[in-house]
Order: C-alpha cells, then structure tokens, then sequence
C-alpha cells in the first residue's frame, strides 16, 4: 500500500476537510472520515504508552521493547507488523472503489508524526497550513463559544501541531508537499493541480465543485460541517 496511500496533514480548523472533499472527488482518489488508524498504534507500548489503559503500561512498554530486541530486523519487523494491519484495513476500504490512492485525513497524526513517517516513508504527504492565529480562532470559535482560553487548555492546538509540522516540513523525510490555506480558497483550481501533479495524476479542474461531485460521509468533531 505504500504507494497507494496519501495522507493529508493539518492541524484542526485549517480547512481539512475542504481539501479531502475536493481530493476525493477526483476519479483516482477515494476518501474516508478521519479512520484514526495510526494514533492507536503509534500508542502501543513500544514508541509511547498508553497511560491510563487498564494494565501495567509501564511493563507492557518494557516487554514489547525487549520482545521487539529479540526479533532479527528489531524495529524494523515491529514496524512491519504495524505496517501489516494498516496495509490490510486500508487496502480493503480502497480495493471495491477500483481508485489508484486512497487518502486518509486525520488532524491528530501530526501529532505523531515521527512514528508515521517511520511506518510509511514512500506514502505521499500534503501538508496542510494555516496561519496559527486563524486556527486558534476557530477552533476556539467552532467548540469553545469563543472561549480562546478554554480552547486552550482542553487542547494547546498551536503548541501539539506547529512545531511538529515545521519539523517535517524542514527535514523533507517523506516524498510531500505543503499547501497553504489562503492560497487554496483564493486559487483552488490551481492549487489542484499542483497536488494532482505531485500524485503523478491527470488533472481534473472540475473536483473543485466538490459539492456536485463527492459523497459526503459523516465524519467526527466538526460541529459546523464544511457546507
């Protein structure tokens, strides 16, 4: 699947879910509300810890590290493994669509993004920015009435998501591309074109009009909704 995967990285309230429904609706892509299929594993003992889980995470942490030791690639048998399950849940979701990518589109995996790009280094990665003022103010907007502290400390937004991003970006890991908000709503379809471009895909002006053009499905934690 490695090829075949396209992850959209943003942080919450930097226009997402726009540009998944725009991506989705050209006929090569095709799209699932934010699966949440990495930031479990990415939780799993061995690269973080589940804190409050109902077991001992602190020896569960220690025994998978020392089982993973033992294994003869380490890491990197761990990480396929890992690999394994993901490929299956997203190979499967893509196969009946008969599509070339599929794109997931979860704000929490720039959270864990060292552990992403080590479980998937050739997928592609568009990078999603908005100016930091503008994302805490919607955030704050869409889920705190306007409670800018209470946004805040439910969820230091800019301080989990900036720095990660800006890390990713600088070191060019993985094979990505950023796009920024204000260009994407200001210039949409060249903004396409320049993503379909770096996915190697035919151009389609028209999946702009994602409104006539793609499925919506119900997703999670957008109390406005893209309408």
């Amino acid at each position: 699947m490695q090829d075949r995967l396209l992850f959209v990285i943003s942080p919450p309230r930097a226009g997402s879910t726009l540009l998944q429904q725009m991506l989705g609706s050209h006929s090569q892509i095709y799209t699932h509300p934010e699966p949440h299929l990495i930031t479990p594993l990415a939780y799993l003992g061995y690269h973080d810890t589940v804190d409050k889980a109902p077991y001992d995470q602190i020896n569960g942490a220690e025994a998978i590290r020392a089982f993973v030791q033992r294994l003869p690639r380490g890491e990197a048998d761990y990480l396929d493994a890992l690999r394994a399950y993901a490929d299956t849940m997203y190979g499967r979701m893509l196969a009946p669509s008969g599509r070339r990518y599929f794109l997931d589109k979860t704000p929490a995996y720039a959270t864990v993004l060292p552990f992403l790009t080590a479980l998937y280094p050739n997928a592609k990665y568009v990078v999603l920015t908005r100016h930091p003022l503008a994302v805490m103010s919607s955030y704050a907007n869409s889920f705190f009435v306007g409670d800018w502290r209470a946004a805040q400390d439910f969820n230091p937004v800019l301080e989990r998501y900036v720095p990660a991003m800006a890390e990713l970006l600088r070191q060019k890991r993985v094979p990505l591309l950023q796009v920024g908000y204000e260009s994407l709503v200001q210039q949409p379809e060249a903004e396409l074109a320049r993503i379909f471009a770096f996915l190697e895909l035919e151009n389609e002006p028209e999946a702009v009009n994602y409104g006539k053009r793609f499925e919506a499905k119900a997703g999670m934690g957008d109390p406005i909704g893209v309408k």
